[in-house]
């Protein structure tokens, strides 16, 4: 029978700092009025300017637009569209008044073509008018907790009170890439969709031509008019870091450029990190006394497989040893003692077993009579 293993207690503290060069350069300033780059994974904003600032966002509204429309329909809906939506103009998905699609196909119009004719056919249907619909986006952006973003219409089109910020439109984007149709859209600078009245083929080309030049990058949502001049909602993961960013221009000066500076500020932010190996299996951590056993020390390493993390560059790691102060023999070699727990800015990034070095005996006559005695003396 093993022995007994008292109540853990925190043995000790030790601060890793591993830090890069890399991890104090200055953040890269994008060409637009207002940016930000989000780490959602711990919410943390690792660069911005002017992110609380309302501005016109253009067509990243048909983030929330999409984003409405798949949570309050089905995707094989079928759709009329009206000649009121037909005639919108300016970015189109070159809908047919009278054809009737399906709301996948009209959503990938809206996001992939950047249609503002597929966003209103999408919101009579939804919404049952332009009105009805917009009231459910502001609905929903209130219930996101967005302070600066209030919408008057479905496509984007420059309007009085359509507005957001760059922090509220990195939230909106994280909610639409929750949602895995919808993700899968905005992944694709091409798409096809039926041709009016189900005959042929439309091909639909979107403007995001971050998708063209980072391979990491994955979407999500570009706009411009005049009023907002050029927005884009980014987001990248680069897999072998673990980490995924979103990066936001608003006020951008032209396609290229804010492709260009988003690339810039999603590659400054992945270098803000790194995925090395913490803790490594069999490493010594700590000593701990054997009960009944005067001068016996059991030695405690670190089980399991090797823990990897990703981590912030610069800031420190820290390790708590979780274990008791004293054990009761006999214990096994291999036996689990204790744990190891490695942190960084208060989040867990992985824990491990401490586990016994070696087999300890339970002490015999003259031991226990030894450590009675020195346990009676002052």
């Amino acid at each position: 029978m093993l022995g007994g293993i008292r109540r853990p207690v925190l043995l000790a503290t030790a601060a890793l700092v591993i830090a890069a060069p890399v991890a104090s350069a200055a953040a890269p300033a994008p060409v637009a009025r207002a940016w930000i780059l989000v780490n959602p994974a711990t919410d943390e904003v690792l660069a911005s300017r002017n992110p609380d600032m309302r501005l016109p966002m253009a067509s990243t509204t048909k983030m929330m637009t999409a984003l409405v429309a798949v949570e309050r329909s089905r995707p094989e809906q079928r759709v009329r569209v009206t000649a009121a939506a037909a005639a919108v103009g300016e970015s189109s998905a070159e809908l047919v008044a009278g054809e009737r699609l399906r709301m996948r196909d009209l959503l990938t119009g809206v996001l992939v073509a950047s249609g503002n004719d597929a966003a209103t056919a999408v919101a009579d249907a939804v919404g049952g008018s332009d009105a009805g619909f917009v009231r459910l986006m502001n609905a929903r952006a209130t219930a996101l907790g967005l302070r600066n973003t209030h919408f008057a219409n479905p496509h984007g089109l420059d309007a009085p009170g359509h507005h957001s910020s760059a922090r509220d439109l990195a939230a909106i984007g994280e909610a639409l890439m929750d949602v895995p149709e919808l993700r899968a859209m905005v992944a694709h600078r091409t798409a096809v969709i039926p041709g009016p009245n189900g005959r042929g083929r439309r091909l639909l080309e979107s403007h995001n031509l971050l998708l063209d030049i980072d391979p990491d990058a994955d979407g999500i949502k570009t706009g411009q008019t005049e009023g907002a001049g050029y927005a884009l909602v980014a987001h990248a993961t680069r897999t072998r870091l673990g980490v995924d960013l979103y990066a936001v221009l608003l006020g951008s000066t032209g396609e290229v450029q804010r492709a260009r500076d988003a690339k810039r500020l999603l590659d400054w932010g992945f270098r803000q990190y790194a995925r090395p190996v913490l803790v490594n299996r069999g490493r010594a951590m700590v000593q701990v006394a054997v009960r009944d056993r005067p001068g016996v020390r059991l030695v405690l390493r670190s089980g399991g497989t090797p823990l990897r993390a990703t981590i912030r560059l610069g800031r420190p790691v820290r390790q708590a040893i979780e274990a008791p102060g004293e054990v009761v023999a006999p214990v096994a070699r291999g036996q689990v003692v204790g744990r190891l727990v490695i942190r960084q800015d208060g989040r867990v990034l992985g824990t491990r077993p401490l586990v016994a070095d070696a087999d300890v005996e339970g002490p015999g006559i003259m031991e226990r009579l030894r450590s009675g005695i020195s346990a009676l003396l002052p």
